[in-house]
């Protein structure tokens, strides 16, 4: 079994940094809960969920301009404006997105045809989107 290798000095440093940009801005503040953060040589992971592009871009701006980083991996960080167009664009007329940090409520009316289960699979499928509930007419 390999051992588990401790973070270094720097990498604590800008994580600690790292938290201090998100308990400034008050809208990360709100989304701390909802953010994973790690350093490995210098190397910052970013995932989980913010509510608006604007956010999720400020995070990735303000830690990419701190000494020590090397790279910022931002794959895994969603936004839920951005997860709410893309599940409007393949919606199909009648039902509503709403989402919070990763979960899709769907509601309205489904038209004729369509059914609950195909349109919860085609929203589950979008990037970021953590689960689907339904409340529909």
């Amino acid at each position: 079994m390999a051992a588990v290798q401790e973070p270094s000095l720097q990498d604590l440093d800008i994580l600690e940094a790292i938290h201090s940009i998100i308990a400034r801005y008050p809208p990360l503040t709100a989304d701390r809960h909802r953010l994973q953060i790690a350093v490995r040589d210098g190397v910052v992971l970013l995932a989980g969920h913010d509510r608006t592009p604007i956010t999720r871009l400020y995070l990735i701006d303000r830690v990419s301009e701190l000494d020590g980083v090397r790279g910022i991996n931002a794959d895994g960080l969603y936004d839920d404006e951005s997860i709410r167009l893309e599940i409007g664009r393949i919606l199909p007329e009648g039902v509503i997105a709403n989402v919070t940090y990763g979960i899709v409520v769907l509601s309205g009316k489904l038209p004729a045809g369509t059914t609950e289960a195909a349109v919860t699979k085609r929203a589950g499928a979008v990037p970021g989107v953590v689960q689907v509930v339904t409340h529909f007419l």
